[in-house]
């Protein structure tokens, strides 16, 4: 839990205030303080909607699973309307990506070599592994 950041020996904190949530009339203690000012929400309403939202930003694995396919389903549709906007789009993508990889190659060249050199012989059986 979060410290409490009230004082009850302030005069200014033993003033009641009406929480926006619940409606009840509390002490000013009852409230969180922020930028110096009592909270909207006393400390009750304001644990109970965060624990909500925690758990609204925290579904359980099959609604995340369904949340997961209608993003990926979103995804490609919007994929598909680029590429009938635009079909040259992943074309020109792809020579973008291998000349980023050439020139990446081109300022590590000794490391790729050795890099390869090693693949090489671990699929001809040479011993060392990948």
């Amino acid at each position: 839990m979060h410290p409490d950041r009230t004082r009850s020996r302030d005069r200014a904190r033993l003033e009641r205030k009406q929480c926006s949530a619940c409606a009840e009339t509390k002490r000013a203690e009852d409230f969180y303080v922020s930028g110096g000012r009592l909270s909207s929400y006393c400390k009750n309403c304001q644990r109970e909607a965060s624990r909500l939202a925690y758990r609204r930003r925290r579904p359980d694995p099959a609604a995340r699973a369904h949340m997961r396919t209608v993003d990926q389903l979103r995804k490609r549709q919007e994929r598909a309307r680029l590429a009938r906007l635009d079909p040259e789009r992943d074309r020109r993508a792809d020579r973008a990506r291998r000349a980023a990889v050439r020139r990446l190659i081109a300022v590590h060249e000794p490391e790729y070599l050795s890099r390869l050199q090693q693949e090489l012989a671990a699929l001809l059986g040479g011993g060392r592994d990948a």
